[in-house]
């Protein structure tokens, strides 16, 4: 079973997608009705949520963003497929997908992004730069992995030098993350890709439950002619608990973290799907 709000079928500028599972900061929700109360664009924001039973969604949302669209689901259906629900909540020029865990102190974040799209109709996603809640950079757009980059990043298989040459390499950490370019992808805690192009790629790939999906879906989105852009004047900060890399070594993550096993499962069904194809 799944509540929503109940809201007539509209056309927006910009829908703004967040889905929660047990974790929903009130600093998240202040900042998107700040958001909301800052553009002069239409503006929806809906929030999915997972099955939560530690927090009570609906309350907490419509106590910061009353004109929120609420969607409850009785089951944990994953990322990917709670952002294709909630962006089929409402039509949008564009969507812009975001985390629970961050926090946008600049109103003018949703503007920047939407006016680099509209001003550059080839490009499909716009990314801002992410920090973390210290102000560290995150580095969020990345090169597309290799078959080896999760191997290499949690086990000890391959020589020092080659593991962080790899990560640099992964990272972009050779990238003045100050200057706007083109990226291969983009971290999905937040960024907004133009509507008619979500749609047409079909969404997120629900067969992703977590982690991947946000490669997948800028590969396509590369595949179909449409670049993605990483947008440093717009910026937000991102708490990244990096659940999948908790635990003593790689048997005893595979073994007892279970986000651990997802980020493997998802690694696989990426690597299958991708193998031998040109992005």
């Amino acid at each position: 079973m799944e509540v929503t709000s109940v809201y007539p079928k509209e056309r927006v500028d910009i829908a703004i997608v967040t889905v929660s599972a047990n974790r929903l900061d009130e600093a998240c929700l202040h900042s998107v009705q700040k958001l909301l109360e800052a553009t002069p664009l239409k503006v929806r924001f809906i929030l999915v949520d997972n099955a939560s039973t530690k927090i009570d969604a609906h309350a907490l949302v419509k106590k910061h963003v009353p004109q929120a669209i609420v969607i409850l689901r009785n089951v944990n259906v994953g990322f990917g497929r709670s952002c294709n629900r909630g962006a089929e909540e409402v039509d949008s020029d564009y969507y812009f997908f975001l985390n629970p865990d961050t926090r946008v102190d600049d109103p003018e974040v949703l503007m920047k992004l939407y006016r680099f799209l509209k001003n550059h109709p080839k490009v499909g996603i716009a990314a801002p730069k992410i920090l973390y809640m210290d102000g560290r950079l995150q580095e969020t757009c990345r090169r597309f992995p290799s078959v080896l980059t999760p191997i290499m990043q949690r086990t000890s298989l391959f020589k020092k030098n080659r593991v962080t040459s790899h990560k640099q390499q992964f990272l972009m950490e050779d990238f003045d993350h100050n200057k706007r370019r083109m990226v291969d992808w983009v971290q999905g805690s937040a960024f907004m890709i133009e509507g008619n192009l979500f749609r047409e790629l079909g969404g997120f790939d629900d067969r992703y439950f977590m982690y991947y999906e946000d490669v997948d879906l800028c590969r396509t989105s590369w595949l179909h002619g449409r670049p993605v852009y990483y947008l440093p004047e717009a910026v937000l900060y991102h708490a990244y608990s990096k659940d999948s890399a908790k635990g003593k070594g790689t048997i005893d993550k595979i073994l007892h973290n279970r986000t651990t096993r997802i980020h493997i499962m998802s690694w696989l069904k990426y690597t299958l799907k991708w193998l031998g194809q040109k992005s």
